[in-house]
């Protein structure tokens, strides 16, 4: 098996793979289906991480007027963070640069383990109430289901487009 990280969009012979990461990356604390995973593909940007043979990662957001909201973010197993979340969060980066995003906003179950945290850190991103956010920014948040849910967040782009694209 090689040790190297692949980053490609996630597709449908992945949803299998992707709801069993999803349990072992959260010991079973989200009941995942294929269906669920379905719907992630269908409504949202998917990418996986994949060494070898094994899918070791996963991210997925939608975005809404310049604002990435990214509620899919898992790596299992814990030991692959840096190796496979590094290259998965450039890679959805990437594409939010594309597409003229101001800020990727992590919504993260607040069981998250500490070293996630800080991992998350190390690339950036910072731990944020809603109150701290621009009210454009709450907006999007809108929504989506903030309970029992944290904020990460990561300006992509130095200052705020305020006129039309």
């Amino acid at each position: 098996m090689s040790n190297e990280i692949q980053i490609r969009r996630a597709k449908r012979g992945d949803l299998a793979a992707i709801a069993a990461l999803v349990k072992k990356a959260t010991r079973s604390k989200i009941k995942m289906e294929e269906s669920d995973v379905m719907e992630w593909l269908f409504g949202k940007g998917m990418w996986v991480a994949v060494q070898g043979e094994t899918l070791v990662g996963v991210a997925a957001c939608q975005t809404e007027n310049l604002v990435a909201v990214t509620d899919v973010l898992y790596i299992a197993p814990a030991k692959l963070r840096t190796q496979a979340g590094k290259p998965l969060l450039a890679a959805l980066e990437a594409e939010l640069d594309s597409l003229m995003c101001e800020v990727n906003i992590l919504l993260l179950p607040e069981w998250t383990p500490k070293t996630m945290r800080t991992f998350l850190q190390k690339q950036g991103y910072e731990a944020k109430t809603l109150d701290d956010l621009h009210r454009i920014w709450r907006e999007v948040l809108d929504g989506f289901d903030l309970e029992g849910r944290e904020l990460m967040v990561k300006r992509l782009r130095e200052r705020m487009i305020m006129a039309p694209l």
